[in-house]
């Protein structure tokens, strides 16, 4: 692999890295300040066996942990410290982020499974917007291009959607991104052809009207990839298909409506509170629909709306108001309220330019769901903020 590297002033050096260094017995930290040291030390780090801690040195209650606490001194730390090579932590979107011990076979075998997935392409140059000190950055943005061997991996701090579209337009290109960044590309006025290359997007759902416009603009492959930090992943799809596959080696079931899995990618111990054994079958919170060739995702238990018997996602009503005029983001929740016969009641946040009506807000969700009743309120913030992964977090 060779790396490209853009500097701020868009100036390129080519890096080369030493994959053999010498290592401790210690765990040692490396914070994700910048791609390109992240990189130097992950990677040589790694590939030499160094057991390894990544942080987000952004996430302010994680760099207190950090400084706090030496992980060596947890309860079962000795056991999960034999078994393990890599601690990463969830983004904390929904709370303190967990962490989740990784071996590295559960690493190795998954990036073995994501080539297989992108046999069929010509993969020459790979273009990764992610942050490396999540699980998805380390596996698809560092570990998949390096097991690719003769390719360039191109790197910068931060692209902006026009950059990130000119590097997309070399052939033989693998991008590796999020959501937000394909919402922002099929925005984009510029349309080209970049067929024969591939988009894999990870970290959030995609609404079908967001992947129509983006391959309809780019004739171009779109592979969405879903799983967690410690499950690794589950399951694949390309496009805006209904049903996801499970990756090799993974199966799947269902226990009381949630995703149960099966899987060499599980993180053998997580880290909340304490170091915690995780048993397979692993049961997510993830409601599903178990089909013949996989299943289709109905949503996070915690962000499912059941309405006049129906299953309501959260996060795709969310898709649903940003194809408003003049909604630039929307986060609903479920809030249960004592005093109202159905104990629930929608939330709805908006970063608008303007005051949308229920009026409409009932329209449109009404178009996809038929007409609905439930009892929703709306409250305006000036900005809805995404975390490094591209997820909702609202302060």
């Amino acid at each position: 692999m060779i790396l490209k590297y853009i500097h701020s002033d868009n100036t390129k050096e080519l890096i080369e890295l030493d994959l053999d260094v010498n290592t401790t017995s210690r765990w040692i930290n490396i914070s994700s300040s910048n791609k390109l040291e992240f990189i130097k030390v992950f990677l040589p780090a790694f590939y030499s066996g160094q057991k390894i801690v990544l942080f987000d040195s952004n996430h302010k209650q994680l760099a207190q942990f950090h400084q706090d606490n030496d992980i060596s001194r947890f309860d079962r730390f000795k056991e999960a410290d034999l078994k393990s090579q890599l601690l990463l932590f969830t983004s904390g979107s929904s709370g303190f982020p967990v962490g989740a011990f990784k071996t590295r076979e559960n690493l190795l075998k998954e990036v073995e499974v994501l080539k297989e997935l992108l046999s069929k392409y010509n993969i020459k140059r790979v273009v990764a917007t992610v942050p490396f000190v999540h699980i998805y950055g380390v596996l698809a943005g560092l570990m998949l291009p390096l097991s690719l061997n003769d390719v360039k991996l191109i790197v910068k701090e931060d692209y902006l959607p026009y950059e990130l579209l000119e590097e997309a337009s070399h052939k033989n290109t693998l991008v590796i991104t999020t959501p937000v960044f394909i919402k922002s590309l099929a925005k984009l006025s510029e349309e080209k052809d970049l067929s024969g290359n591939v988009f894999i997007c990870s970290t959030g759902p995609l609404n079908h009207d967001d992947v129509s416009a983006f391959e309809s603009m780019y004739q171009v492959d779109l592979l969405q990839l879903f799983g967690s930090t410690e499950t690794g992943g589950i399951a694949y799809k390309f496009s805006d298909a209904d049903v996801w596959t499970p990756l090799s080696s993974v199966k799947v079931f269902s226990h009381d409506d949630k995703l149960s899995i099966e899987s060499p990618f599980i993180s053998p111990y997580i880290l909340n509170d304490k170091i915690r054994s995780l048993s397979q079958p692993f049961t997510t919170e993830d409601i599903v629909d178990i089909q013949e060739s996989g299943f289709i995702l109905l949503g996070r238990s915690n962000k499912i709306i059941k309405i006049a018997g129906k299953r309501i996602s959260a996060s795709q009503v969310e898709s649903i108001l940003e194809s408003l005029d003049d909604v630039n983001a929307a986060v609903v929740e479920l809030v249960y309220k004592k005093e109202l016969l159905r104990s629930e009641q929608i939330k709805i946040t908006l970063e608008a330019n303007r005051e949308i009506s229920n009026k409409e807000i009932k329209a449109k969700i009404n178009e996809y769901y038929g007409v609905l009743t439930v009892p929703f309120k709306v409250v305006y913030t000036d900005k809805i903020n995404y975390s490094a992964m591209g997820k909702k977090v609202l302060f």
